[in-house]
């Protein structure tokens, strides 16, 4: 019995996303190619490891101990990878990298632009997620960028660069009532239908401190939208007022408008470099905080 590693990867990012689809997404790959690769592993183990249930799936006992051997896997093949890699002269090789939504979504791009063209040889492996999921894979990825208050057990395991102080904003269609003001305060907002991020995510995390601390009781959360993208196509939609960095409206936007929060809701920005990055990874944060730290500061 061989089990292809590709098919390994596709059961990880199954049982990690919760989906078929989102599997495929995050593997970027059809969900045909990787509904097959899931079929030909389970005929290779000769065991159901999952079943669907709903839109999602769930484990089944086999299938639960096989993602904990998988995992092992994975880590060894990082491990092999890093290793492999510095065995370079440092021009060539992999950087595996873990961003929050805001930062890999608008502040990544044209920073890794930049980087290319100065190390071509060198390849970024960047997955997008909540900061949350950020501090959590620190302990397999070189590197992790977030803006969101760091977790006490974060400066045990990493150095922490800080890269600057990220500003929320409110985002709402160019026709709303309130754009009538150049600022919006939360008891404002509590008047009007929200639509929230998901949880784990550093913006969610830092509104619901405030809204606690001066609204003195939780927010009424009646719309989640997981990421970004969501958020703004749900206000397109008319669904709410969204809340989000004040990097994440797009260039040539027609439709929304954003206005500051009063107070400002302000976070900070850090890059993570653990003890076990590569010397790779070193490289990429000499190019990365300078470059960050200009492009956040212009805002």
């Amino acid at each position: 019995m061989t089990i292809h590693p590709d098919h390994l990867a596709s059961f990880i990012a199954l049982v990690q996303t919760g989906s078929v689809s989102a599997a495929a997404k995050s593997r970027c790959l059809t969900q045909p190619a990787i509904s097959n690769q899931l079929k030909r592993l389970q005929d290779t183990v000769g065991m159901p490891l999952y079943r669907r249930q709903g839109r999602g799936v769930q484990l089944t006992g086999i299938g639960e101990t096989f993602y904990l051997h998988a995992l092992k896997v994975q880590q060894s093949m990082f491990d092999l990878n890093r290793f492999a890699d510095e065995l370079h002269d440092l021009q060539a090789g992999r950087i595996y990298l873990s961003a929050s939504q805001t930062i890999a979504g608008s502040l990544l791009p044209a920073a890794l632009a930049s980087f290319h063209q100065k190390y071509p040889k060198i390849e970024v492996f960047v997955d997008s997620m909540n900061s949350q999921q950020v501090f959590e894979r620190m302990k397999h990825h070189d590197l992790g960028l977030v803006e969101s208050p760091l977790p006490s057990s974060v400066p045990e395991c990493c150095t922490v660069i800080h890269l600057g102080e990220d500003k929320l904003v409110t985002v709402m269609p160019i026709n709303h009532a309130l754009t009538t003001h150049t600022s919006i305060t939360l008891d404002q907002l509590e008047d009007y239908p929200l639509v929230w991020r998901e949880q784990g995510s550093g913006t969610r995390d830092i509104l619901e401190r405030a809204w606690m601390a001066t609204l003195g009781q939780p927010p009424r959360i009646q719309l989640c939208m997981g990421g970004i993208s969501a958020v703004l196509e749900s206000v397109r939609q008319g669904l709410g007022i969204g809340m989000v960095s004040q990097f994440c409206l797009p260039t040539g936007e027609s439709i929304l408008t954003t206005r500051p929060l009063h107070p400002q809701l302000l976070r900070p920005m850090s890059l993570l470099q653990p003890s076990h990055a590569s010397p790779l990874a070193k490289i990429l944060v000499d190019f990365l905080v300078p470059y960050l730290r200009s492009r956040i500061d212009s805002n």
